[in-house]
């Protein structure tokens, strides 16, 4: 098994060196006649050994011996290493790929590919931004009335369901991937509101009325309160112009955001969000797997349309 740790070994030093692809040559020749059962006829697995116990014995006369003695247990020892470590990097690339973390979807820890750990942050609802704690199996929308929500009508039969805060950073690196999957795929899009960030529920009712006005200007009001200044959010004066330049009656809007009607209807859709056992923004749904913290895009869209998403 020396010669298959070589010739991996030597292929990638033979990119940068003409030698080592000479040796690599043959490497290949040795795992070639090794996996039929046949000696090497090149000497290379002799050739290496003899510079190894070279090299070791100048630092170490028992190393050297131990070394001779035991060559072969060692390097299957290595090349079974060899395959773990491979297999463990290969799984951790494709689920990185599906899911943003080297350890599967919504799962903290070091990952190599996201080494800050910025596909598992989110806001909780106590206005922390820690790693997510862990999976995601106590997350559902089932028993969840989301009809009153607002959303963008698509052709999927199973929509896109979004809970997410206007001012939280996290949910604002995911909106703008989910709008875009709406706009390439024509899939259905539910908004959940949930007041993380923020420190009352204003917005929420501000949304709900401007909804119940106007379904298409809400989802320009959308748009822009997902990326204008967080410290703007809570200023009724910056809202009621907001909702003036996106083209709503803002005096009727901010009237119907003061009634106790939708204060009671907002309490029911606060509760209904709770419902589906969140525990920060944002947290996506997408059919029958649920994604928290903002992802990259390819990780919805695969969710959405299957790992050769980029060819639909």
């Amino acid at each position: 098994m020396f010669c298959v740790i070589a010739f991996i070994v030597l292929s990638i030093l033979g990119i940068f060196s003409a030698s080592n692809r000479q040796l690599a040559r043959e490497a290949l020749d040795c795992v070639l006649r090794r996996v039929t059962l046949r000696p090497c006829t090149t000497g290379f697995d002799e050739k290496m050994k003899a510079k190894i116990l070279g090299y070791v014995i100048t630092r170490s006369e028992a190393g050297a011996r131990f070394l001779n003695r035991y060559f072969e247990p060692l390097s299957w020892a290595f090349f079974f290493l060899l395959i773990g470590s491979t297999f463990f990097a290969v799984r951790g690339f494709y689920l990185y790929y599906t899911t943003g973390s080297c350890n599967g979807l919504n799962q903290s820890g070091f990952c190599v590919f996201d080494p800050t750990g910025q596909n598992t942050q989110f806001s909780t609802v106590d206005e922390s931004c820690p790693v997510v704690p862990g999976g995601s199996t106590t997350l559902t929308l089932e028993g969840i009335d989301i009809s009153g929500f607002p959303k963008i009508s698509g052709e999927s039969a199973e929509p896109i369901v979004f809970i997410g805060s206007y001012g939280c950073d996290y949910s604002r690196k995911a909106y703008p991937m989910l709008r875009r999957l709406v706009q390439k795929y024509g899939v259905e899009l539910i908004f959940l509101y949930y007041p993380v960030k923020e420190h009352s529920d204003y917005l929420a009712k501000i949304g709900y009325c401007a909804y119940q006005q106007d379904q298409a200007k809400f989802w320009n009001l959308t748009d822009r309160l997902f990326t204008t200044e967080k410290a703007r959010l809570e200023d009724e004066a910056f809202i009621t112009d907001l909702l003036s330049e996106v083209g709503f009656n803002a005096q009727s809007v901010q009237f119907c955001a003061k009634s106790p009607q939708t204060e009671w209807a907002i309490k029911r859709q606060l509760a209904e969000v709770r419902k589906t056992n969140f525990y920060g923004t944002p947290t996506v749904f997408i059919r029958g797997k649920v994604f928290v913290g903002p992802k990259p895009y390819r990780v919805y869209a695969i969710a959405l349309e299957g790992l050769f998403y980029w060819l639909k």
